[in-house]
């Protein structure tokens, strides 16, 4: 595929504003719509030459004061970044953003061996954490992650969920509406964790990301 554009180090969605700072990921999620869509979304190029440095970040981040919220969500774990992530959201704030959300696959603490939740204490408004099962197979199963994740990914996710929960403004657990997915079991361990839950549609591979 010819790119005819820069990749987007931040895209827009509805009153949303987006930071993709990274597009590496511990998991290869068998739902992922990055490859179908060709890392495109909703005509943004989300396939990234580099990681954007701090400057390019805040600098792409415009004028926040039309925008509801700022989320940390591209095709990448955002957590590997720590660092920037807490930079840029610290400028993003500065400028009056009204709210500040983490879209994650929860597996932020085996990333840098230690609790990061602390870090995301004062910085994130609200961390959503994509689980999508309740079953560690099932989970490992979707999530295809990187051999370093597989065995302990599943419970290192709940514990990041439980402390987020405990710690943060907002904690959501997400699950795609996928085949065999015992929704209502998901929802179930969610409350347990202390976090609500949301549901989300299954994307497909046509047409949207074109």
């Amino acid at each position: 595929m010819i790119r005819t554009m820069p990749p987007s180090v931040v895209y827009s969605y509805r009153d949303n504003l987006y930071v993709n700072l990274t597009n590496r990921c511990p998991v290869a999620c068998s739902f992922c719509i990055k490859s179908s869509w060709k890392w495109m979304y909703r005509g943004h190029d989300l396939r990234l030459r580099r990681d954007p440095g701090i400057p390019d970040v805040i600098e792409a981040l415009g004028d926040l004061q039309k925008y509801e919220e700022l989320v940390f969500c591209g095709y990448g774990e955002s957590t590997y970044r720590l660092e920037e992530l807490k930079a840029v959201a610290r400028e993003a704030r500065a400028r009056g953003i009204r709210s500040i959300r983490l879209n994650t696959i929860g597996l932020a603490n085996l990333i840098h061996q230690r609790d990061v939740v602390p870090d995301l204490m004062g910085i994130v408004d609200a961390v959503s954490i994509s689980l999508n099962t309740a079953d560690p197979d099932q989970w490992r199963e979707l999530h295809r992650p990187l051999k370093a994740y597989a065995h302990e990914g599943f419970l290192a996710a709940q514990e990041f969920i439980r402390d987020s929960a405990r710690s943060l403004p907002r904690a959501v657990v997400t699950a795609v509406n996928l085949p065999g997915v015992d929704i209502p079991r998901v929802e179930a361990l969610a409350k347990t964790l202390g976090a609500s839950f949301r549901l989300r549609p299954l994307l497909d591979g046509r047409g949207e990301g074109a």
